[in-house]
């Protein structure tokens, strides 16, 4: 299992010696296609099964073309040491094979958005995949991309063979490295009736209701950036630290929403796909309570970016392109999925109960409540708590949250405010948290795993 990679060490003297060893036996480097092909993704993909984030790894290997890693499942990536690598692998193939990479980054994600931006994500039901296509997997659980994969072969039977960088590490450690390191490139294969987009594989990760969300091309270099033609992604629109958390086909063009979890803003931009002149298009975003901005006009490449400060808010965010326009409901109430509106006569709000440092990645309606999952990036602890929507004396409430593989806590009890908050170290470890108001209760599966 890998989980949302959204987004792992070798010491001592008989480590250097097991190196040392590797290294007479590295394979000479070999030379990138000319012409790259989804078949020599494929075969590229294939050879490295087996092998481990690289010499970091509890198990030292070298890649099929004698590099220490991929891309930067060791070093010199996001987190400056041992990542979650599942992102880094496919890049890494594509890259290696002659595919242009631009957008790629370490979080599966990257290749939905990498889809989308050069036309070749495939979401309908009815495709088949290719030698050489990534494979993203959600969850029925959030609305995260957790996984992608490449696939090595489609086979006679109907049958699709993957790749799957960053699999079966061990969970519990407490660490995004001592999952990384312990992981590995693992072979996995989708049988026929499950290889449709919206499928759940029962080979993949049915604990975490892993589903098939797409299934992305790679295009040759030189013809990809930005949005196919167009040379700007929504990140070089909406600036430096922003990343795209959803994003919305209008046709001719796609409306992005980004969010600076650094800065608590959110941004939106409009791209169009293949620029041929001045267009009508738009791009809005609205604070539930708060601000709203647009960008109107008649451009060529994009409308916007209009950012707005919402760290734990609801937004609205939309935009249009030519005749077609869109607009979200209020949703991405904080960094992460789609949740209820906040309490409104409640005094007291999920960040103030938690306390300084809490951000806001997930939230479930009770009714008369809502169950928030917030997250401390500085010391890796998650919190839940159970806040009553409109508040007029006690009331049976609880708030839970279960570490995968580690330690547990709730707080039952009759409150008029809020029940919690409960806090859990997890800083790359799966979640299990929810809460009940009266009647209702509600618990999630192992989520957030990171």
């Amino acid at each position: 299992m890998n989980v949302i990679r959204l987004l792992r060490r070798t010491a001592g003297a008989a480590s250097a010696v097991l190196l040392l060893g590797l290294v007479s036996l590295l394979p000479a480097t070999a030379a990138s296609a000319t012409t790259p092909t989804g078949s020599g993704a494929a075969a590229l993909a294939a050879a490295n099964i087996g092998k481990t984030a690289g010499t970091c790894a509890n198990t030292p290997t070298y890649n099929s073309l004698g590099g220490s890693q991929f891309e930067h499942s060791c070093a010199g990536g996001y987190s400056g040491g041992p990542e979650y690598w599942c992102a880094d692998f496919a890049m890494w193939v594509w890259a290696n094979e002659g595919f242009y990479t631009g957008g790629l980054d370490a979080g599966a994600a990257s290749f939905q958005t990498y889809g989308l931006n050069n036309g070749t994500q495939h979401t309908s039901t009815g495709y088949r995949p290719q030698p050489g296509d990534a494979v993203e997997y959600g969850s029925i659980y959030n609305s995260e991309i957790h996984h992608v994969a490449i696939v090595t072969s489609v086979n006679s039977d109907g049958s699709v063979t993957t790749a799957n960088g960053d699999w079966n590490g061990t969970t519990g450690t407490g660490t995004m490295a001592g999952f990384a390191v312990s992981s590995s490139v693992v072979r996995i294969t989708i049988p026929a009736g499950q290889v449709a987009v919206g499928s759940e594989p029962s080979t993949v990760d049915t604990g975490d209701g892993y589903y098939i969300v797409g299934y992305t091309s790679p295009v040759a270099s030189g013809t990809g950036g930005g949005t196919g033609a167009n040379p700007y992604s929504p990140t070089q629109v909406c600036g430096s630290g922003y990343g795209v958390i959803d994003s919305h086909d209008l046709g001719g063009a796609v409306v992005y929403l980004l969010y600076d979890g650094s800065t608590g803003y959110n941004c939106v931009t409009t791209l169009a796909k293949i620029p041929a002149g001045a267009v009508s298009m738009n791009a809005t975003l609205a604070v539930q309570g708060g601000s709203s901005t647009n960008n109107p006009g008649n451009f060529t490449y994009y409308a916007g970016p209009v950012s707005a400060y919402a760290p734990n808010s609801c937004v609205q965010w939309g935009g249009s392109y030519a005749g077609s326009s869109w607009t979200s409901s209020w949703d991405h109430c904080g960094t992460g999925s789609p949740t209820p509106s906040p309490a409104t006569g409640n005094p007291y709000t999920a960040s103030q109960v938690c306390g300084s440092g809490y951000s806001v990645i997930d939230s479930h309606g009770l009714g008369n409540a809502t169950v928030y999952l917030l997250y401390d990036a500085a010391n890796g602890d998650n919190c839940v708590v159970t806040l009553a929507a409109n508040p007029s004396g006690k009331v049976s409430m609880n708030a839970t949250l279960a570490v995968q593989g580690g330690s547990s806590g709730s707080n039952p009890g009759s409150f008029t405010y809020y029940a919690g908050p409960v806090h859990e170290y997890a800083p790359a470890t799966c979640v299990r948290w929810g809460g009940s108001y009266g009647s209702a209760s509600w618990t999630s599966g192992w989520s957030h795993c990171g």
